[in-house]
């Protein structure tokens, strides 16, 4: 301070330059806070599986991550797992893509076939598909099968059939519990 009692410049300027810090900091907090409602909220969902149908890939209680914007970003291909809402109710299922649009599937000798003429080659362990007639996959739908084809809660049962993209919630990507595993 000076002898008149008014302040010395650079305490005016730690004053600010304090003030400055604290409102850059409270800024940055808030955005860091709204990015991480944005994919905790927006862009992720957590689902808890409610049974073994995708089993041995995922089991029951597994909680999993599911991307929502996934189909906006990329096609959805053979292979991946989406969860889409069972048609008529509020259930949440998730299954495996085995075919896509324009492409037909049918189940011969315990085996899936794509267009009468690839074996659909199945490295996550599905247990006997059995026989089921030829589906042709319209455009903008999917075709969808549980791992554990004794679950008929997938394409095949008639009040379900093709998913329509607009219906599919999401892609799975990480199962976080009960270890953590990434499916991309």
């Amino acid at each position: 301070m000076k002898d008149d009692g008014t302040p010395l410049r650079r305490d005016t300027f730690k004053w600010l330059h304090w003030r400055h810090n604290l409102w850059r900091w409270m800024f940055s907090t808030f955005l860091a806070a709204l990015f991480m409602c944005f994919v905790c909220f927006v862009w992720f969902g957590w689902v808890k599986m409610g049974n073994d149908s995708m089993a041995p890939t995922l089991r029951e209680g597994n909680l999993v991550l599911v991307d929502r914007l996934y189909k906006y970003c990329r096609e959805i291909e053979r292979t991946d797992m989406v969860a889409y809402y069972r048609p008529g109710t509020e259930e949440l299922l998730i299954k495996r893509v085995v075919a896509t649009g324009g492409e037909t599937v049918s189940g011969k000798n315990g085996a899936v076939w794509i267009d009468e003429k690839y074996r659909l080659n199945e490295e996550y362990g599905a247990y006997n598909t059995g026989d089921f007639d030829t589906v042709e996959v319209p455009e903008g739908h999917v075709f969808v099968l549980s791992d554990d084809r004794q679950y008929l809660e997938d394409s095949r049962e008639a009040g379900i059939g093709c998913i329509p993209l607009d219906d599919i919630v999401g892609v799975l990507y990480i199962r976080l519990l009960p270890s953590l595993r990434f499916y991309q």
